[in-house]
């Protein structure tokens, strides 16, 4: 039995520390380099496994370099990668990012080869039936579709890391207990909406238990039916915002699967994802639970 079963993105990140945007044409030299793990999924699974829980992560990789390293990765931290297709032929995820020193702001250039795309027939249904919670990213929507349903046959809570929007996005969103969406997702879904009326608007549209929207320094919104709930961000002095998202989705699992009530979730995941940003890379900044406890405590 696993506490959370992950479905979604993962891939291997060049992190390039950088003094400022560059202009086209001029050569800047790098401040600092290194090559960790990402993506979604795989990031918030890394956190999670970090902080005690039994997980799944369920994925594609290339047959290259890169694939073997980010399964690794996955593996040290204790995650099952059982279930992870290695697609002969295909090259796995990478991502380049520069990374502004100044304010810890990242653009983010990626790559992603159709052939591991995740689909419906990679899921492992009885394991997410036996799971306590699903997080699906929402990339590959059928595979994204295929594991809420599973989850929902035997009362498995669905967490959807909502980050863009694609044709098959709403049905998914019907079938999802908990959505945390990005603002950039919001602004795609409900345009001209703000934060308050988007996430009471997805709650009454798609019925799921809580919805929210993640927005950086100003910390997150959400709705549960009943009231609206808002945590402030966290000042801390931000190395790279890379990944915050992703640990964001973590603390709001962790917290969720603790038994904690919705506005703890919400705090708990927001101070997860401040504290993460104190680090260069997804995975490098990602706090322990006393570090996080002791920022609730403030």
């Amino acid at each position: 039995m696993f506490d959370v079963v992950g479905i979604g993105l993962n891939a291997i990140d060049y992190l390039c520390r950088i003094p400022r945007f560059p202009v086209p044409g001029e050569k800047l030299r790098m401040t600092a380099f290194s090559r960790q793990g990402g993506g979604q999924a795989a990031t918030a699974l890394v956190a999670l496994s970090r902080w005690g829980l039994k997980t799944m992560y369920v994925g594609n990789v290339g047959e290259d370099e890169h694939g073997r390293l980010s399964l690794s990765l996955l593996r040290d931290e204790g995650i099952d990668i059982s279930r992870t297709r290695i697609v002969a032929g295909a090259a796995s995820q990478f991502a380049i990012i520069l990374v502004q020193e100044d304010s810890g702001e990242r653009t983010i250039l990626w790559e992603r080869d159709a052939r591991i795309r995740i689909l419906p027939g990679d899921i492992p249904r009885e394991e997410i039936r036996r799971s306590r919670a699903v997080l699906v990213d929402g990339h590959d929507v059928p595979a994204s579709l295929a594991s809420a349903r599973a989850a929902r046959e035997t009362g498995v809570a669905v967490v959807l890391d909502a980050e863009k929007v694609q044709e098959g996005t709403e049905e998914l969103l019907g079938l999802c207990d908990h959505i945390v969406a990005a603002s950039s997702f919001v602004a795609q879904l409900l345009p001209g909406a703000r934060p308050g009326e988007a996430v009471r608007e997805i709650h009454r549209r798609f019925l799921p238990r809580t919805a929210s929207v993640t927005l950086g320094p100003d910390g997150a919104l959400g709705f549960d039916g009943r009231e609206e709930v808002r945590t402030r961000g966290i000042r801390v002095a931000a190395a790279d915002t890379t990944g915050a998202g992703d640990v964001f989705h973590a603390g709001f699992l962790f917290a969720l699967l603790a038994g904690r009530p919705f506005p703890a979730m919400l705090a708990f995941g927001n101070a997860a994802a401040a504290l993460s940003c104190r680090q260069v890379g997804g995975r490098a900044g990602i706090p322990s639970l006393e570090e996080i406890e002791r920022a609730l405590a403030r």
